[in-house]
């Protein structure tokens, strides 16, 4: 293996490390502050922070989109895939299946199966990060907790989750 060879591995690994998990943390945060009672929740029993942090995985995913080719040619509904075509798949929408998901739209604390979400993928391009990932997020929270448990969401500062292909609130505005 060659330089050249691992470059293009070390690039996807850096910009996962960044903008992706700045996006899971935010993500987290928002979900955690704008639905009521959760931020209590997390601070009454902080190991409600793991399935808040799974939860907030399946609901909003930081990389919302991911290419891939088909190894194999299939059908899936009426298209028509060949070997080696590339295939764009939703992770937003495959963890947003009601089939799988009840009340899909929804963030919910209680949810049991959350960790069904496929937001890191799985098999040989299940991300190499995803432990760290949530390390960095139950810490971002668990810090956050410790120095402002009464902290706040400012609605008129702060924005929901957009776009296309990476997702994360423009700002998370808080009152402390």
């Amino acid at each position: 293996i060659t330089k050249a060879d691992l470059r293009p591995d070390a690039i996807v690994v850096l910009f996962g490390a960044i903008e992706t998990v700045e996006g899971m943390i935010a993500n987290a945060l928002w979900h955690l502050l704008s639905t009521p009672g959760a931020w209590a929740a997390v601070a009454a029993d902080r190991t409600a922070i793991a399935a808040a942090i799974e939860e907030s995985l399946r609901l909003e995913p930081a990389a919302s989109l991911v290419d891939r080719y088909a190894t194999r040619a299939m059908t899936i509904e009426s298209a028509n895939v060949e070997a080696g075509d590339l295939v764009t798949v939703s992770l937003l929408g495959a963890n947003r299946d009601p089939a799988v998901f009840d009340n899909p739209h929804e963030f919910d604390l209680s949810r049991t199966n959350a960790n069904q979400h496929v937001t890191f993928a799985n098999g040989p391009h299940a991300c190499i990060g995803a432990h760290l990932a949530r390390m960095e997020t139950s810490a971002a929270i668990n810090a956050l907790l410790d120095r402002a448990p009464d902290l706040s969401l400012d609605p008129d500062a702060s924005s929901p989750p957009a776009g296309l292909i990476f997702r994360k609130p423009a700002a998370v505005t808080v009152n402390l």
